[in-house]
């Protein structure tokens, strides 16, 4: 089923935030689109996004990321206690892989 692309700045399910680089030849409402392997940092969650669901769409030879593709890596809070969660904020409903 299609999803919603993520972009840099969307957010996780535990608040953290897309952070880059992205794929930035690939733009969506003016921010580049996300991609596998993409940093992600916050308060519970440092780390990059390891998986998703759009294999068929490249931006800079890298899968593009969407709504409820995976994080993995660390929680700073929990003593670097390996974390996972999912790309959760993506308002871009009209862009869907």
């Amino acid at each position: 089923m299609p999803t919603p692309v993520a972009t840099i700045a969307n957010l996780t399910a535990t608040g953290d935030v897309i952070v880059g680089p992205g794929g930035i030849t690939t733009m969506v409402k003016g921010l580049p689109v996300a991609c596998m392997g993409d940093a992600v940092t916050g308060p519970m969650c440092i780390g990059a996004i390891t998986m998703t669901t759009a294999l068929n769409k490249l931006a800079k030879g890298r899968p593009i990321a969407n709504l409820g593709s995976m994080v993995t890596g660390i929680n700073p809070a929990a003593f670097g206690a390996p974390m996972a969660t999912a790309v959760a904020v993506c308002p871009n409903v009209n862009e869907i892989v």
